[in-house]
């Protein structure tokens, strides 16, 4: 009996590093009260990291976990091996009892990655999209894979959209992984602008992914709408005041391009710097009331930190 109780309390804490906010914070989520719909963005670093606790179930469990306890209604994950989507994939898609079920999407960036072989035959690498709810509640027909730009060259990159229903609504998700070399940055954030700014036209649209930027960083200035910046989205981490920094950031003002540090140096040992680099973000015409958090770093499952976000429906 004392060894499953140490199993339990083992699997609670293990589970809680990776739910857990860390240290008492006053964006701290709360799952009754913040809004809905709700939204998460995962570099689930699949190539490169091991697998978690060596286990492919402890992986999918612990990411299933994740969903359940935010409620998310759209979750979105970069650096993925083709294996790890099958395997959160085939578990999902059928569920009909512990949660709800959920229609996902694929897009490989990478028609090979050696790292993938520890998830199986298939090592293709890129990005998913996964939606609240049964078999087409994603539209498969509008599946879009954008091979984003790269004057500096280095690794491929994608943008992958799809519409989704969400809570009644039709949304296009959007997911991509931004390169950090050179000149791709500025020219793969403008491309996605440009895209994205389209389907803006036709509704609300949801962008997340790794963007391997600073918030303050101009080159995100074409998916800003303040701070300087020229897009159309909001950000869900803008608003937490304990991370207002700079004279363009005061305590008095109501948001700005900030939010809590995704990437530091106990998580992300390879990263330049600690701060914010991954992102949730919202058509500002048809979202309000934006909140977000990036729960403590879970070593073992990623580099990044699991970025959770929250908004109401404006229109």
């Amino acid at each position: 009996m004392r060894t499953a109780s140490r199993y339990l309390l083992s699997l609670f804490l293990c589970l809680g590093l990776l739910l857990g906010a860390g240290s008492a914070r006053a964006d701290q989520p709360d799952a009754q009260n913040w809004p809905r719909p709700r939204f998460l963005t995962y570099n689930v670093c699949g190539g490169v990291c091991a697998i978690y606790q060596g286990s492919r179930t402890a992986w999918r469990d612990t990411m299933i976990h994740a969903m359940d306890s935010w409620d998310a209604d759209l979750l979105m994950l970069q650096e993925m091996c083709y294996g790890q989507w099958t395997l959160l994939r085939d578990t999902l898609a059928g569920r009909t009892s512990g949660g709800p079920a959920y229609d996902s999407v694929w897009g490989a960036a990478l028609p090979e990655s050696a790292g993938c072989a520890k998830w199986g035959a298939d090592t293709r690498y890129g990005l998913a999209i996964f939606s609240k709810g049964p078999a087409g509640t994603i539209d498969q027909s509008s599946r879009a894979v954008t091979f984003l730009t790269q004057p500096s060259g280095g690794e491929q990159r994608i943008l992958l959209c799809a519409r989704t229903g969400v809570r009644g609504r039709t949304v296009r998700a959007c997911d991509t992984h931004i390169d950090y070399r050179g000149a791709n940055p500025q020219a793969q954030v403008a491309q996605v602008a440009a895209v994205t700014r389209g389907y803006a036209l036709e509704g609300p649209v949801v962008l997340a992914g790794d963007f391997n930027l600073f918030p303050k960083d101009t080159r995100l200035d074409p998916l800003y709408d303040h701070g300087g910046g020229t897009g159309i989205f909001q950000e869900v981490d803008e608003n937490d005041k304990s991370h207002f920094t700079g004279v363009d950031c005061p305590q008095s003002g109501d948001r700005c391009r900030s939010g809590e540090e995704t990437a530091e140096p106990v998580c992300s040992p390879r990263a330049d710097g600690r701060g914010k680099i991954d992102y949730i973000f919202l058509s500002a015409y048809w979202f309000t009331t934006v909140r977000g958090d990036a729960a403590a770093c879970t070593p073992g499952m990623s580099d990044h930190h699991l970025l959770r976000g929250a908004a109401a429906w404006e229109h």
